[in-house]
């Protein structure tokens, strides 16, 4: 947005130093802008159809993000909304190279001085008017956010784009001191390609997780030091790995991982054939393995102002596997036995072929066959002639316990408790006939009341009625 009017006033300093030959273009060209600017951000955006002055509602929703995910900024939770003015510039401090940081600032001062001792050329130099664009593009943004108190989260993401006037103040600093002498160019010229040097060398070193970038300017050695002081990996992208290693480590046995935050975006990015030897299950009862990572590993169990927890750790028996990037924990894969081998079992047959998933005990007839399997906690769902219009609908399963102080406690309120789950979660489809299952909790049942529903409502439901295995 700052740009529009930086450009508009540029363009009316050249209208007032044009000659009168000359003019008549450069005002064409300036009205041109003016008028192609808003018209491009409308077209380009499907959100200014309906109303192009829902522009101003963007602005004031993205100045101030309604978030409610504490930040982890120098050891401590800080609210988003009220973050230190020194949060940007610490972020792009120490996760930018040394040598572009170094570089820019040379960049500065570059345009800087000859700005200050001789003004009215600087305002008539393109080049110099270009610096001084770059010099604001830089720094008003950050003005802007630190004044207007702006939310922010996920360490400098939201302000990303400033790498760009960072690096393009790099090259005008690379080439400022240059000009200064042959061996300030020479020294200037080692220096850059040094630092590049370098940091191709940290990318490498990091992969596949080049994301998690510090530069030495913070302390990368101390152990676990940057995992309790800064967010690693925001988007929890590591997750994937821990996925591929239970893959690797466990090809023939289908795996049971807690369905817990950003595990089910790695998990959807999994090849078919790995997501259906992997099932991320949603009761906490029914996992064998939990994926920690990002920021689910590096808050667990820490506590706000509020007394509430932002991730809870589940106990686990062991942990099988480790992702380390600058000496401090990544990734962590842990693995524990909750359910008995006889359900494994159960479970295994359900998931094999149409026949076997269909060869329980009937309860009920449908849009979906519900079954139960002898020794398990299982409630299987098969269809014949089955279309992505039946399994793209959400599954519902309400059930009601025999004594209500075994549902969880959040879910006593309700009376009942919810195990809703999709079909791509755990479906499997063959040759028109897919089926699919849920475990059931382990305390005793007084019915089920289970169907599919999309956003129009309910589409169908059964209840059954107890007692259940």
């Amino acid at each position: 947005v700052m740009l529009y009017p930086a450009v508009l006033a540029l363009r009316g300093l050249d209208l007032g130093q044009a000659g009168r030959g000359e003019r008549f273009h450069v005002g064409a060209t300036g009205a041109v802008f003016a008028l192609a600017g808003p018209c491009t951000l409308y077209v380009l955006s499907p959100y200014l159809w309906a109303n192009p002055f829902a522009f101003v509602t963007a602005w004031q929703t993205l100045a101030h993000h309604p978030s409610t995910t504490y930040e982890l900024f120098q050891g401590r939770l800080v609210d988003p909304r009220q973050l230190p003015p020194h949060f940007i510039p610490t972020w792009v401090v120490i996760s930018s190279p040394p040598v572009t940081l170094l570089c820019s600032v040379l960049g500065i001062i570059g345009v800087g001085l000859p700005s200050v001792l001789r003004p009215r050329e600087a305002w008539g130099n393109t080049d110099l008017r270009f610096g001084l664009l770059l010099v604001a593009c830089l720094t008003l943004p950050v003005l802007a956010i630190i004044t207007l108190g702006s939310h922010l989260y996920n360490e400098w993401r939201h302000v990303y784009f400033l790498h760009a006037p960072l690096c393009c103040l790099a090259g005008l600093g690379v080439q400022w001191a240059g000009r200064l002498s042959r061996p300030a160019a020479a020294g200037v010229s080692a220096l850059a390609g040094l630092g590049v040097l370098v940091t191709v060398g940290d990318m490498v070193r990091l992969h596949p997780h080049q994301y998690v970038y510090f530069n030495r300017l913070v302390d990368r050695t101390t152990p676990e030091y940057l995992r309790k002081h800064y967010v690693l990996d925001a988007w929890m992208n590591s997750c994937h790995e821990g996925l591929k290693f239970l893959r690797r480590e466990y090809p023939a046995t289908t795996v049971y991982v807690r369905s817990f935050g950003y595990v089910r975006y790695g998990w959807a990015t999994l090849p078919w054939e790995d997501r259906m030897r992997v099932v991320l299950a949603e009761d906490d009862a029914a996992f064998d393995f939990q994926i920690l990572c990002g920021k689910q590993l590096q808050t667990s169990r820490r506590k706000i102002r509020s007394g509430a927890v932002l991730f809870e750790d589940a106990t686990f028996h062991e942990t099988v596997y480790e992702r380390r990037v600058y000496n401090n924990t990544l990734l962590m894969v842990t693995a524990r036995v909750t359910v008995p081998d006889r359900n494994r079992s159960g479970v295994h047959k359900v998931e094999n072929t149409y026949r076997e998933a269909t060869a329980g005990r009937l309860l009920a007839e449908g849009s979906f066959d519900l079954y139960t399997y002898p020794g398990t906690r299982l409630l299987g769902y098969a269809r014949r002639g089955c279309t992505s219009r039946d399994t793209r609908p959400l599954f519902f399963v309400h059930i009601v316990p025999v004594a209500e102080e075994e549902l969880p406690a959040h879910r006593r309120r309700y009376g009942f408790d919810n195990l809703d789950f999709r079909f791509s979660d755990r479906g499997w489809k063959r040759a028109g006939q897919c089926w699919t299952y849920v475990e059931l909790p382990a305390y005793e049942i007084a019915h089920i009341h289970t169907g599919q529903y999309n956003e129009q409502g309910r589409l169908w439901g059964t209840e059954l009625g107890g007692p259940f295995p």
